[in-house]
Order: structure tokens, then C-alpha cells, then sequence
């Protein structure tokens, strides 16, 4: 690829990531932002990419040759947010896409999960993202069947952690530190699905790799780490990590009394008022993925991709806690 790399949502967790794997291995990067630093030098390599505004699409992808779509304001913006981009895309003339998808597009099947292009349309309650992810990965599917030439590379990390991780890191910390997570018994006992960060940085670079020679218009590949505990020994090595005391048990009935209490909690974190630990009480979204036992096969980004993730829970996790990060 002869072009710079747009990356879209370059100042979120992944895509700061995808950044540096990508400028490390000698690419020409643009980093995406929502919006520039006001009264400051930008970060180098960075230009103004809002989702929501096509001319400012228009101008960061002027000149790209592939673009890394890591950036969405929300679920339910997504759907709207890609179909610029697409749009913006076709307007440049670029036909190389990678789109950062999710696990969470097969919604709530359990047992061996396979990477089909199209993942099935399995009922998934209550889960708009979910339903967002599948919208953009179908738009995609359209996108690269309107036009020969065009590949894209869809890639469904699971649950990606690491450094500055607030979902999978600092949020369960938090909880843990509060006493409103601990061990779920048998609703901890699903498949924590997990992928370090740099690992799935890679498989993004791997991915821009397979797109640049001769091939099927689409890939869709689950990334996903080498290590895959339940969430119970997740929960636990996180605590041994932040040096806390092993989670203690949460029985049904303390946990649906916390749940209980959360919801207002969690009405008032949303207005920026203190409301302690109780924000970091778990969803219910969250307890039906702590009780999912799904096997998620990556044999896709292995022989189509040329990627094996290679980074161990306790690599990740020491990193993660040593702010150092670990290479595959």
C-alpha cells in the first residue's frame, strides 16, 4: 500500500493501539480523531475525522489507501457513522477496509463458534450493540459486493484488555475494590473470551498485510487470545494483580439486592454526581457474558490472516499492571 492508513477512533484504547503496532512496523498512519486538541499542537500524524461530519471525512481520507475503522460514538450511531465513512471511501477511491467488529455479533450462542462471513441472526435481547455490530458488518458485506476489487477485512476481537482498559480493568477493579464483584459461583463460570490489545493491534496490521495481494473479497475472523479462563479465574487474577484480597463469594441474593440499589446509583453517575461503588455493580448484559460458555474458533485469522495471537493472561496482566507493553 503506496497511501497513508487512516485509523478512525485513533485516541480510543484500540485504536491507540492499532496506531502504534502499525507505525512500529514502518506504515504511514493517519490517526483519526473525533476532534483536534484545542490550543495545542495536534499528535503527529493526526487529522480531524468526525463520523457524524462528511467534509471533515472527505479530507482525512484524501490521499489513504486502507482504512482501519476502530471509532463509533455509539451503538446507535454506528450504523450511520460507518455509512459515511463507506461513502467517503468511495468518493477517494479506496476499496481496502478493515473494520473492528465483536464476538458480540453471534449474540447469546454457546458452545463451538465458528467465523462464518455472515453470522447467524440468533436472537440477542436487550443488546443494541450487538444489533449495531451486525448492521455495520452487513453493510459491509453490500459494500464489497457492489464493486470487483474491493476487500475488507472484518475482524470480531473478543474481550479485549489491557492497559488503560476501562471495561475489562479498571471498571472490574473498581468493583472488586468496592466489594460489589467477587465470585459469582456458577454465573462466573462462562468463557472469559480474552485478547490483549497489542494482540489484536496485530492481527489488524496481519490483516492490512492479506489485504494487499490477491484474494476473496471479504474475511471475517475471531480474534481471540490464547488463554480463555472463566470469568471467575478472571476476576480472580485481577485482584492478585491489583493487590487485593481474593474476590469474595456474591451469592444470588446479595448480588440482586446490589443490582437493586445500582440503578439509581447509576442515574446519578450519569449526572457526575458521587454515588460510590455501586456504579460498578454489573449489568445484566454483563452477567449473561459471564455466564456464557462460547468457544470461539480462530482458524480464519490463522491461515487467511497469517495471525496467531501470542500473548499469555498473566504476560497481559503484568503488563497491564506494570504500564509496560508486552510484544508478541
Amino acid at each position: 500500500m503506496t497511501g497513508a492508513i487512516l485509523v478512525t477512533g485513533a485516541g480510543g484504547f484500540i485504536g491507540k493501539a492499532v496506531v502504534a503496532r502499525l507505525r512500529e512496523r514502518g506504515l504511514s498512519v493517519r490517526a483519526g480523531l473525533h476532534r483536534l486538541p484545542d490550543g495545542r499542537d495536534p499528535p503527529e500524524g493526526a487529522v480531524r475525522c468526525d463520523l457524524d461530519d462528511p467534509r471533515s471525512l472527505d479530507a482525512a481520507c484524501a490521499g489513504a489507501s486502507a482504512i482501519v475503522h476502530a471509532g463509533g460514538r455509539s451503538a446507535a450511531a454506528m450504523p450511520d457513522q460507518l455509512r459515511n465513512l463507506l461513502a467517503a471511501a468511495e468518493r477517494a477511491g479506496i476499496d481496502r477496509i478493515i473494520q473492528l467488529s465483536s464476538i458480540a455479533v453471534y449474540g447469546p450462542a454457546e458452545g463451538r463458534i465458528g467465523e462464518p462471513d455472515a453470522p447467524p441472526s440468533t436472537a440477542a435481547p436487550d443488546d443494541p450493540y450487538c444489533a449495531a455490530k451486525r448492521a455495520c458488518e452487513a453493510m459491509l458485506r453490500s459494500w464489497v459486493a457492489a464493486r470487483p476489487g474491493r476487500r475488507v477485512a472484518i475482524l470480531r476481537p473478543g474481550i479485549v484488555y489491557g492497559r488503560g482498559s476501562d471495561l475489562w480493568i479498571e471498571r472490574p477493579v473498581a468493583g472488586l475494590r468496592a466489594g460489589v464483584l467477587g465470585h459469582l459461583g456458577p454465573r462466573g463460570e462462562g468463557i472469559a473470551s480474552l485478547v490483549h490489545v497489542t494482540d489484536a493491534a496485530e492481527a489488524v496490521r496481519c490483516a492490512l498485510a492479506a489485504l494487499t495481494g490477491p484474494g476473496q473479497g471479504l474475511i471475517a475472523a475471531n480474534i481471540v487470545g490464547p488463554e480463555t479462563p472463566t470469568w471467575n479465574t478472571y476476576f480472580a487474577a485481577l485482584s492478585s494483580r491489583a493487590g487485593l484480597p481474593p474476590p469474595r463469594p456474591l451469592p444470588p441474593g446479595r448480588l440482586a439486592m446490589l443490582r437493586a440499589l445500582s440503578l439509581p446509583a447509576k442515574a446519578l453517575a450519569r449526572l457526575r454526581l458521587p454515588v460510590g461503588g455501586l456504579r460498578f455493580v454489573p449489568a445484566s448484559g454483563e452477567l449473561r457474558l459471564f455466564a456464557r460458555a462460547a468457544h470461539y474458533d480462530t482458524a480464519r485469522a490463522r491461515t487467511e490472516l497469517g495471525f496467531r495471537a501470542g500473548i499469555r493472561l498473566a504476560e497481559g496482566l503484568d503488563a497491564s499492571f506494570r504500564h509496560d507493553t508486552p510484544h508478541p
